[in-house]
C-alpha cells in the first residue's frame, strides 16, 4: 500500500471512529483482547482513573464478559481481531494509546498442546504493523505491549518456552520498526491465577498445593489484576516509562513455602498441606511448552527485582498484591459463613511479602 492509499485509509477510519461512542475530550486508549484476564484488568483500572476513554476490543462484543465491561464508566466495546489488520486499523483510529496483548493459545492438539508460536507471531506482526502506521501519521503517542519477564540468569536462558520467545520476538519487531521511543514493555511473570488451571492436577485443594516446578525452586508470580495496576501507572506517567521495559512480579516463593502458606491461611484444624509437583513427563505430554517453561524457571528463573519494584510501586501509589492476600481471598470465596467467621479471628496472620 503506497503512502497516498494509507492516508485515504486512515481518513476513512478516522471518520469511522466517530461512529463509535460519542467522542470524548479524554485521550482514547485501545485495549486488545479486552475480555481476556489481562485485558479485563487493564480496562478495569483505566476506567477507574476517569482520565481516559477506553476502547475495549474483542472478537465477541455480545459475550457476557463484553457486556460486563460495557457497564464500566468510560468504556465502549468494539469488535476487532488481531488476525484482521483492517479491523485493528479501524479500532485504533484516533487513539492516544494502545495496550497490546497477544496469545499463543489456539486449541489443544495431541503432541502439541494448546500453544502455537506462529499463531502468536502473526498477531504480534499485525499489531505492530498497524501501530507503526498510526505512529507515522503522528496520532498514536503511547504503545504498551505486554510481554513476559526476562530471565534472572541470561546465560541460562535457552531453551526458552515458545510462548516466551514469541513475545520477546515481538519486542524485537517493535524496536526494528523504530517504535521504541513511543513504547513501553510490560513483562509479567507467572500468574497466581494459574493455580486454578484446568490442567489435571494443577489446582489448589484442601490438602495439596500443586505446581509445575520443583518444591525447593524459587518461583516469581503475580496477580493478573496487578498487570492492570502497572499498566494504568504507565499510561499516567508516560515521561517516566516511554522507551523503557519493566519486569513485574508480586511475590517469590518456593513450592514448599507456598504450601506452608496455604496451610497457615486455612488453619491448623484443616490438616496438613503438601506441595505436589506435576510430573514433568505428564506435563510435557499435556502441554509441552509448559514443561519447557518449568525447566526454564528452575534453570534461568524470572528476573523481576522485587526490591526495586516495591520502591517504584510506593512512588506510583501502587499496592502490589502479595500471594498471601490472593490466597486468603480465595479461601473466603470458597468457605461457608461459619468458616469465614473463624478465619476472621486469625489476628496473628501476617501476609508474606
Amino acid at each position: 500500500m503506497n503512502s497516498s492509499s494509507q492516508e485515504i485509509l486512515f481518513k476513512r477510519n478516522a471518520s469511522c471512529s466517530r461512529n463509535f461512542a460519542l467522542q470524548s475530550s479524554k485521550p482514547v486508549i485501545a485495549v486488545t483482547m479486552a475480555t481476556s484476564r489481562q485485558g479485563s484488568a487493564v480496562v478495569n483500572h483505566l476506567s477507574k482513573t476517569d482520565n481516559f476513554h477506553i476502547r475495549a476490543i474483542t472478537r465477541s462484543p455480545a459475550s457476557k464478559r463484553s457486556e460486563a465491561l460495557s457497564k464500566l464508566p468510560n468504556v465502549e466495546i468494539v469488535r476487532g481481531d488481531l488476525l484482521e489488520p483492517e479491523s485493528l486499523e479501524r479500532c485504533f483510529s484516533g487513539v492516544y494509546g494502545v495496550f497490546g496483548n497477544t496469545t499463543p493459545t489456539k486449541g489443544w492438539a495431541l503432541g502439541r498442546g494448546s500453544m502455537v508460536r506462529d499463531y502468536e507471531m502473526e498477531q504480534g506482526r499485525n499489531l505492530v504493523d498497524v501501530v507503526n502506521k498510526l505512529a507515522n501519521f503522528g496520532s498514536l503517542k503511547h504503545f504498551v505491549f505486554s510481554s513476559v519477564c526476562k530471565p534472572k540468569d541470561p546465560l541460562k536462558n535457552e531453551p526458552a518456552p515458545g510462548h516466551f520467545s514469541s513475545k520477546w520476538s515481538i519486542e524485537e519487531y517493535i524496536f526494528l520498526n523504530g517504535l521504541k521511543n513511543i513504547s513501553t514493555i510490560i513483562r509479567p511473570v507467572s500468574y497466581f491465577e494459574n493455580f486454578n488451571s484446568n490442567l489435571p492436577g494443577v489446582k489448589i485443594s484442601e490438602r495439596v498445593f500443586p505446581g509445575v516446578v520443583h518444591r525447593d525452586k524459587v518461583w516469581q508470580t503475580i496477580a493478573v489484576d496487578d498487570v492492570g495496576l502497572w499498566t494504568k501507572a504507565v499510561f499516567e506517567n508516560p515521561n517516566k516509562f516511554l522507551g523503557d521495559a519493566i519486569n513485574i512480579a508480586g511475590d517469590e516463593m518456593t513450592g514448599n513455602e507456598m504450601a506452608a502458606l496455604w496451610q497457615k491461611i486455612r488453619g491448623q484444624q484443616s490438616g496438613s498441606v503438601r506441595y505436589l509437583m506435576v510430573p514433568r513427563k505428564l506435563m510435557n505430554f499435556i502441554e509441552h511448552d509448559i514443561g519447557i517453561m518449568a525447566n526454564w524457571i528452575e534453570r534461568a528463573g524470572y528476573g523481576a527485582d522485587l526490591k526495586e519494584l516495591k520502591l517504584l510501586a510506593h512512588e506510583l501509589d501502587i499496592t502490589i498484591t502479595p500471594f498471601a492476600k490472593w490466597l486468603r481471598e480465595k479461601t473466603l470465596l470458597r468457605t461457608t459463613p461459619t468458616e469465614i467467621r473463624k478465619l476472621s479471628l486469625m489476628k496473628r496472620f501476617t501476609p508474606a511479602t
